[in-house]
């Protein structure tokens, strides 16, 4: 039924007695495993009148006006007062609350293989099984998953500003650290080394090698001078020795 009917039969004057809804959703697996036994529950207690509310035939103030927040829901409703079911969705859980609330005893019991045989005619329901929920979600509201991914991209455009202005913060105030500790331990490291290797002692070794080859060539061109003049002299005086006769 839809959400209209619904507030029809449950406000109507005209009825006596109890009512009992089923609150589902076609996509949800939960739903579709608790709609066989709320059927086998309405041959169980014929004296409740029992309705079925899919999600999308009613609007979500319904939901709200019964107090569903939640799918698979079941609602037993009368003149003076109306409860939610909440505990386990087996079928002797959901036995034991109709008797508990109504105080009527079932008209026949269902046994566990029958309540298999019975599921049959659901199995038009139990094809779509195999489907990914999320693609069945997508075939029967578009419209609700546009509207949650346009959600989620507007608190990412709202987030991604606060993150942004987050690192440009870090950065200016821990990065010139960052650099200058980089410096820092790159002079230390060459001070040591420095330290390590005496710089001045290579410097005055370096002068003392090149003024010692200085000195040796000096000396040696002294020597080649003075080999170079005695034989000028003499072959001079052997030339004079010559011509005298």
């Amino acid at each position: 039924v839809d959400g209209n009917f619904l507030d029809r039969a449950l406000t109507s004057k005209q009825r006596n007695g109890y009512v009992s809804v089923l609150f589902y959703a076609s996509w949800c697996p939960f739903s579709r495993r608790l709609r066989p036994k709320f059927d086998i529950i309405g041959s169980m207690f014929p004296q409740l009148e029992h309705l079925a509310v899919e999600e999308s035939s009613a609007s979500p103030s319904i939901f709200s006006r019964y107090g569903i927040h939640s799918l698979p829901s079941i609602l037993i409703v009368n003149q003076t007062s109306r409860v939610q079911y909440r505990g386990p969705k087996d079928l002797p859980s959901i036995e034991q609350f109709y008797k508990k609330i109504t105080g009527f005893e079932p008209f026949q019991y269902v046994a566990e293989h029958e309540l298999v045989t019975s599921g049959d005619h659901n199995n038009h329901m139990n094809q779509s099984w195999n489907e990914p929920f999320s693609m069945e979600i997508v075939k029967r509201e578009p419209y609700l998953v546009f509207s949650v991914l346009f959600l989620c991209m507007k608190l990412l455009l709202s987030i991604f500003p606060i993150v942004l202005s987050r690192l440009e913060t870090f950065w200016v105030s821990y990065a010139p650290h960052l650099n200058l500790e980089i410096f820092g331990e790159t002079n230390q490291l060459f001070a040591r080394a420095l330290h390590m290797v005496d710089v001045r002692r290579v410097w005055t070794k370096l002068r003392l090698c090149k003024t010692q080859n200085f000195h040796q060539g000096a000396e040696s061109a002294r020597v080649w001078a003075s080999s170079l003049a005695s034989v000028s002299l003499g072959k001079s005086s052997s030339g004079r020795s010559s011509s005298s006769p």
